[in-house]
């Protein structure tokens, strides 16, 4: 009896170990239906139900902050944000409540770029000359409006400067009225708004001053200097170059539910299958993969860091 009952047990064990393992679904934070993540997270997700292992993924539209607080308390998955949003939910700050310590990151996407635009023949050659000029930010809140702050301060500017708050699409038309005389945004490396002002109109680009960068990245590394654009000839009507400080979209994971072959899947699928993803948002149509592994002031996943480093991405 002894023996046929170790005989059967052995015939269950191996049964059980060649059966497929069961296909595991995930929720994957995305952006508002209608904003510039969200597609991106179409790409991704129709990327990874490719992938062996992986079962169906529910979108889940949110917003940066969101996403970050559902993945660290375990309701999603997976999800899209910001680095800076990233980094202030690590470190519990405002508007976070507490620590968001199981969100870590997979992979850095498409940045944000912090320009200062004017038109090409004003006298406004440098930050200090916005001095007791008009310049407009996004509306409060936005993380672009608080960059803008921050430099203003860095620079002995603040309230020294007459700031607007209009949404870009009233600001741009501003631009164009000469109601303002300069406008400071965040665009990614192909965006509509200010590639529409640049083929109505000359423009030029205010660069940061570099001190001024290096303090920014010093307090929040989820920064990094960049130059805008990127490419030539898609914001016809700027007229030069220079640089800015960047912050990208990140993809991240909570630690405890995405394990480290899942986390190695995940990269290695979307790094090996980039193109599929570029038609989320033109501007990763200028993305390298191997910059997904560009480090901004946030623990990326050790399976994330196992495929960077056989790639000889991580630095």
């Amino acid at each position: 009896m002894r023996q046929t009952t170790t005989i059967a047990l052995g015939l269950m064990a191996a049964t059980l170990a060649a059966a497929p393992a069961l296909a595991v679904d995930l929720n994957f934070g995305s952006g508002r239906q209608g904003g510039s993540q969200y597609p991106v997270t179409v790409a991704i997700a129709q990327v990874l139900e490719k992938l062996p292992g992986i079962g169906k993924i529910s979108l889940q539209p949110g917003g940066s902050i969101g996403n970050i607080i559902r993945v660290d308390t375990g309701k999603s998955d997976i999800a899209i944000s910001m680095s800076m949003s990233l980094r202030d939910g690590r470190h519990g700050n405002s508007p976070f409540k507490k620590k968001t310590l199981n969100a870590v990151q997979l992979m850095t996407l498409h940045a944000f770029n912090a320009s200062a635009f004017v038109p090409a023949d004003s006298p406004i050659k440098s930050w200090k000359d916005f001095a007791g000029k008009k310049i407009n930010f996004a509306p409060k809140g936005y993380s672009i409006t608080e960059v803008g702050e921050r430099v203003l301060k860095k620079m002995g500017l603040a309230g020294k400067v007459d700031i607007g708050y209009l949404r870009i699409g009233g600001a741009v038309q501003a631009f164009k009225d000469g109601h303002i005389d300069g406008l400071f945004y965040a665009p990614s490396d192909r965006y509509g708004p200010i590639i529409n002002l640049a083929q109505t109109r000359k423009i030029r680009l205010v660069p940061m001053e570099n001190w001024v960068m290096d303090a920014i990245i010093k307090e929040n590394p989820s920064f990094y200097k960049t130059t805008f654009p990127k490419a030539k000839g898609i914001y016809k009507g700027l007229v030069n170059s220079g640089p800015v400080v960047a912050y990208p979209n990140v993809i991240l994971a909570n630690k405890n539910r995405i394990s480290n072959s899942q986390a190695y899947a995940i990269v290695k699928a979307v790094a090996e299958n980039f193109d599929k993803v570029r038609v989320g948002d033109p501007s990763l149509n200028d993305f390298d993969p191997k910059d997904m592994a560009r480090r901004v002031g946030s623990p990326f996943h050790p399976g994330a860091i196992r495929y960077y480093k056989e790639r000889g991405w991580w630095k």
